[in-house]
């Protein structure tokens, strides 16, 4: 499938009519190389038995769900879906094929004409076929104006449903940690053999016990953080700290506390001024004549 996404994308910078398919061969060839590298080595790690679909078309979409079977996606297997994604697979590029002829046997009789139309300010040549198409034709004109647009169409939009499902399977089990941005990536464009190679030598992990370990992980983290926080002598209550206690701030048990400067101001004997004991009077003295 990629190999067609290539082929669309080279056509809108050429106009030669083999020059699109040459860069779109070139480019699928590199990325089906990685791809094919990437799921032989995980093959070969993880013990998955013939590694040699890893480099065959079709074959190697239904090895990234042998590579991915770790994980299922609610409770079908990455194989089932592996094995789905290649049958429509395969269909989709014989139709595109049969498309691909019966346009090329529409534009050696003359019988596309070319229209310009303009999208975002940009031109864009399309072909449209005309009225005069022979009776031994009309298959090609029906392929070209409908087959692409609702047979194609609806496999198209199956098969990207089952491929996102399979990356997801896929990237949960070699890299849990960014299978989304991975997966998406992967679909919007075509360098998923790219990513396959950069997550090779990753081990194969169930996604579920991923995340049973990381709760795991944080609940730890977390024990740690009271244990260092909520536990510490000097962090309590009041009554609990020793160093929050005030020695002039206590209570005698009749409630009343004593005054320090009780015995200043006494009688001769020292003792203080009790009852209805008159004071001496230190002025006296110098009363008497």
């Amino acid at each position: 499938m990629d190999f067609f996404r290539y082929v669309f994308n080279a056509k809108t910078f050429t106009n030669s009519d083999w020059m699109p398919y040459l860069i779109g061969g070139l480019c699928f060839a590199l990325v089906f190389v990685f791809q094919a590298v990437a799921l032989y080595t995980i093959a070969g790690r993880e013990g998955y038995k013939n590694k040699w679909m890893a480099f065959i078309p079709f074959f190697n979409t239904y090895y990234i769900g042998v590579c991915a079977q770790k994980n299922k996606f609610y409770n079908v297997s990455a194989k089932t879906i592996g094995l789905a994604a290649a049958i429509v697979e395969a269909v989709l590029v014989a139709l595109y094929i049969f498309i691909l002829i019966a346009e090329n046997l529409l534009k050696s009789g003359n019988y596309l004409v070319t229209e310009v139309e303009v999208y975002f300010g940009a031109s864009f040549e399309t072909y449209v076929v005309s009225d005069n198409v022979p009776d031994n034709l009309k298959w090609a004109a029906w392929v070209y104006n409908y087959m692409d647009t609702y047979i194609v169409g609806i496999l198209r939009l199956v098969f990207f449903v089952l491929e996102i499902i399979l990356l997801i399977c896929f990237f949960q089990t070699y890299a849990c940690r960014r299978y989304v941005i991975f997966s998406i990536t992967s679909v919007l464009f075509p360098i998923m053999g790219i990513l396959f190679f950069i997550v090779r030598n990753n081990k194969g992990i169930n996604y579920r016990d991923f995340i049973r370990a990381e709760q795991a992980r944080q609940y730890q983290q977390y024990q740690q953080y009271r244990q260092q926080n909520y536990n510490n002598p000097y962090n309590q209550n009041y009554n609990q700290n020793p160093y929050n206690r005030n020695p002039y701030n206590n209570n005698t048990n009749s409630g009343s506390g004593s005054d320090p400067f009780d015995g200043f101001g006494g009688n001769a004997n020292g003792n203080g001024n009790s009852g209805n004991t008159p004071q001496d009077d230190p002025f006296n003295d110098f009363d008497k004549q």
